[in-house]
Parts: structure tokens; C-alpha cells; sequence
């Protein structure tokens, strides 16, 4: 199952199990190849990500990292690699969210404090 694939079969699930969907929520960042020293590191660092999916090839290659919220600081690093670029993505529960940036991922922030 490709990565469009898959994030389809969890919208569904979502939609069919609305009381789990509700219960947690995952923030999945969506990045393509871009010619600079980051990429590699953001790609490996996604790699390490247990819910890594991948789709496309060469200059169409999409990298994509799920995290919940206990994953706060692998989401932040992967974060700070990618922000920059116009093509990044950002998901909640697999929705493109109006003010994700502004707003859900500043609160997520709350869990890096200790």
C-alpha cells in the first residue's frame, strides 16, 4: 500500500471510528526533495519515525512523518529542518487544517516544556 493509499484507508477510519479519532490526534508532516544540506538530514531523521511513508521518485519524491503528541521533540526537530521550504505540509489526523503552523503547532509546543 502506497503512502496515498494508506493515509486515505486512516481518513476512513476516522471517519468509521470517530470516538478513537477524537480520543488522540497525530501530526504528519509531508515534505519533497529540495536541493539543500537539510533535506538529508530531515530524510533521515523521517526514516527513524515509525510511521514514515514515502511516494514518488526523483524530483517528485514526498517524504511523510506521523507523531503524536509523546513524539514532541522528534516532531520539533524534523520540524525545524523542513519550515522553511513551500512545499512542507502539515496534517492533523491527516486533515490539512486551516492556522496548523499558527496555532495547533504552538500548542503542541506546550509538551516540549518541562
Amino acid at each position: 500500500m502506497n503512502a496515498r493509499q494508506q493515509i486515505e484507508e486512516e481518513k476512513l477510519q476516522n471517519i468509521l471510528n470517530p470516538r478513537k479519532a477524537n480520543r488522540e490526534f497525530k501530526i504528519t508532516i509531508r515534505f519533497q526533495k529540495h536541493f539543500s544540506k537539510n533535506f538529508e538530514k530531515a530524510l533521515e531523521l523521517a526514516k527513524k519515525n515509525k510511521y514514515f511513508m514515502e511516494e514518488g521518485e526523483s524530483d517528485h519524491y514526498k517524504a511523510y512523518a506521523s507523531f503524536y503528541p509523546a513524539d514532541v521533540e522528534d516532531l520539533f526537530s524534523l520540524f525545524e529542518l523542513v519550515k522553511d521550504q513551500a512545499s512542507t505540509k502539515i496534517y492533523l489526523n491527516n486533515k490539512a487544517i486551516p492556522y496548523i503552523h499558527d496555532l495547533w503547532l504552538f500548542l503542541l509546543w506546550f509538551y516540549r516544556v518541562k
